[in-house]
């Protein structure tokens, strides 16, 4: 791949401007000062370096982030922050996005992701990747209610969710598991049982569980064995599909 053309596509700036840069003598390859943009570099081999720091082989950018309160799952909103907002600068990249979505108050696992593709594998409402959710809840659940997640609450829309998990953990703290996300689900189904959600946190998605860490606010590239989880976790709701048919 041409020189120009890797940092263009590793930081996601336009070619005019890394010329300019190359030409300033900024970008290093293995070690060598390099001024001429056409020069082929080695995707996986060559070491290439913008002002002392390693550049990433360009592709699809996978990121962890710890939802924290008060920002909002989307790339643009007119009052809110939105959670592209919260990412440093060498994270940023033009084309990505939020895989799903977390509530302005719910904290937790929230994946962005420049491959789409990812994203329909596991939020595509026929996949029923597993999602595990903290929740801080008021009020007393309601004797029933492990029996009611199990057999599949019915919300207001008349419209029965997927049987879920519900486990009580003390201290006023449920974990709920479940297989969809419909609007605002975890608070309704709760809601349902007897008990109202004062704080809600996504643990996990799939095989995938929250770095412990990473402090709300604060995001890291996936890894292989991250991905390798993701994938696994679609492959573990095909399997569990096909055994309840």
């Amino acid at each position: 791949m041409r020189l120009d053309r890797f940092v263009s596509q590793s930081l996601s700036i336009s070619r005019s401007v890394v010329a300019q840069r190359i030409r300033r003598g900024e970008v290093t390859v293995n070690g060598e000062i390099v001024r001429d943009g056409g020069v082929t570099v080695v995707l996986g081999g060559d070491v290439v370096c913008l002002a002392h720091v390693q550049l990433r082989t360009p592709g699809h950018r996978h990121l962890m982030m710890h939802k924290p309160v008060g920002v909002v799952s989307e790339t643009k909103h007119p009052i809110h922050r939105t959670v592209l907002e919260l990412l440093p600068q060498s994270s940023r990249h033009r084309d990505l996005v939020p895989l799903g979505r977390l509530d302005l108050d719910t904290t937790g696992l929230l994946l962005l992701s420049t491959d789409g593709s990812l994203g329909q594998l596991l939020l595509h409402p026929r996949r029923h990747v597993e999602k595990a959710y903290l929740a801080t809840i008021a009020g007393t659940l309601s004797d029933d209610a492990e029996t009611r997640f199990e057999a599949g609450l019915t919300l207001g829309d008349d419209l029965p969710c997927q049987p879920a998990r519900l486990e009580r953990l003390g201290d006023g703290c449920v974990r709920v598991t479940l297989h969809e996300g419909r609007f605002h689900q975890v608070k309704r189904m709760l809601a349902l049982v007897g008990v109202r959600v004062t704080a809600l946190h996504r643990e996990r998605i799939g095989r995938l569980w929250l770095d412990e860490g990473l402090a709300p606010g604060d995001v890291r590239e996936l890894t292989s064995a991250d991905l390798d989880a993701l994938h696994a976790s679609v492959g573990d709701a095909l399997a569990r599909r096909t055994a309840t048919r």
